[in-house]
This record gives structure tokens, C-alpha cells and sequence, in this order.
């Protein structure tokens, strides 16, 4: 194991029984102890009693879910690659098992812990993403993962025309972040932030005018 360089949260037998199990979550009642206490938002190694490593995640005590588990690779660097490797995982993924081109035009590009991301939803309509971020250690990288979509969705054959965040939901306020929505650097795609914002969309055939900033 790389040497760490983030602080150490120590955790209960049952918590580590259900991190090594693929459980994501560290709640506050199973933190046992914190090294140093780290920034809301930052990166934090998680180990058992006994000193094992069980990974690294998002740390934010203002959450009561304490940890949100990142890797549980010791050699991972969290740097832009290690985020742009993550984000053509999930496109990957997602190109894979849309039945057709149609389909992946108008899908969930990534979602959730389901892909590694957490706290993190992001829609595609067409040329459009809709993104909603609940958790503050993502919202702190969210640049980097928008983006490395809106730099590799062109090899799909989409190029990215708006980006809209709906960070409109009260789960934000637990994480100790303000609600919030509005076009993502609006400038760099020409638009109006207070643009209203409609694309059609085709779903099983069936086409579809969807309002992204409405609802």
C-alpha cells in the first residue's frame, strides 16, 4: 500500500463488515475515531480497529452519513484521471446497454454510488445534461467530471449544447449546502443563465418536448 497522505477515520467491526461487503456508507455512529479531523468535503481513509485500510472517501461532519466510500484501491490518486477514467467507465457502461442509439441519446449517463459517484445524477436529453449533486466532497470535484463528459461526449457522436444544474432538493441542507439551480458556465455555450430551457427528446418512438429547467 501507497503511502497515505489523507487523514485516518477509524470505524466499528460492524462497519467494516459491511464496507468490505460493498456497503458505501460510513454513518456517524460508526466512526470511532478521526486522526485529525478532516475539511468538510475532503478525502478521508477509512480503516478498521485493527488498523486494516477499507478505502478512501468524501468526509463531511455535517452529514450523518460521515463518509461517502470513493475506492477501495490503495493505489488510486485522485487527481483529473482518476475522475475522467471514472466518467468513460460510466459512458461506457451506458452505451453498452442502451438497446439503440435512440435510447442512449435520452438516458442517466451516471448515477449515483451505482457508478462510483457520489451524491451525483446526471441526465442526458439529446445534447443536453441535467445535472443534481447531493454530496459536498462531489460538488467540490463537479467541474472536473462535467468537464471530461462535455470533452468526451463527442466521441459518441453528441456534442454537449447546455448543461443544467437542479440542485433544487432539501437532501443538499443535510450536507450543509445551499439549494440552488442554473446553467453551468453558461458563457462557454453561448446561452442566457436565465434562459428557459426546452429539448425534444425520442423515447421508445415517441417524442417528447422536455422542459429541463422547469421540471
Amino acid at each position: 500500500m501507497s503511502e497515505r497522505i489523507y487523514p485516518a477515520v477509524t470505524v466499528d467491526d460492524r462497519c467494516e463488515a459491511r464496507v468490505r461487503a460493498g456497503h458505501v456508507w460510513v454513518y456517524e455512529s460508526d466512526v470511532k475515531e478521526c486522526s485529525v479531523t478532516p475539511e468538510n468535503g475532503a478525502l478521508c481513509d477509512v480503516f478498521s480497529r485493527r488498523g486494516r485500510y477499507l478505502g478512501t472517501g468524501f468526509f463531511n461532519a455535517a452529514s450523518k452519513i460521515r463518509v461517502r466510500m470513493l475506492s477501495t484501491n490503495a493505489n488510486d490518486r485522485f487527481d483529473d484521471l482518476f475522475w475522467e477514467r471514472r466518467v468513460r467507465y460510466a459512458v461506457e457502461y451506458r452505451r453498452a446497454v442502451m438497446a439503440s442509439e435512440a435510447d442512449f441519446l435520452c438516458c442517466r449517463l451516471i448515477f449515483g454510488e451505482a457508478d462510483s459517484f457520489p451524491g451525483l445524477t446526471v441526465d442526458l436529453f439529446e445534447s443536453v445534461l441535467v445535472v443534481q449533486t447531493l454530496c459536498l466532497g462531489t460538488e467540490k470535484v463537479k467541474d472536473i467530471i462535467i468537464t471530461a463528459l462535455c470533452d468526451m461526449l463527442p466521441d459518441y457522436g453528441i456534442n454537449v449544447t447546455a448543461v443544467y444544474e437542479r440542485c433544487d432538493v432539501k437532501v443538499r441542507e443535510l450536507e450543509g449546502m445551499e439549494q440552488f439551480t442554473g446553467y453551468w458556465r453558461p458563457e462557454q455555450f453561448g446561452i442566457s443563465d436565465t434562459s428557459c430551457g426546452n429539448v425534444i427528446i425520442t423515447e421508445n418512438g415517441i417524442k417528447y418536448d422536455v422542459d429541463y429547467v422547469g421540471g
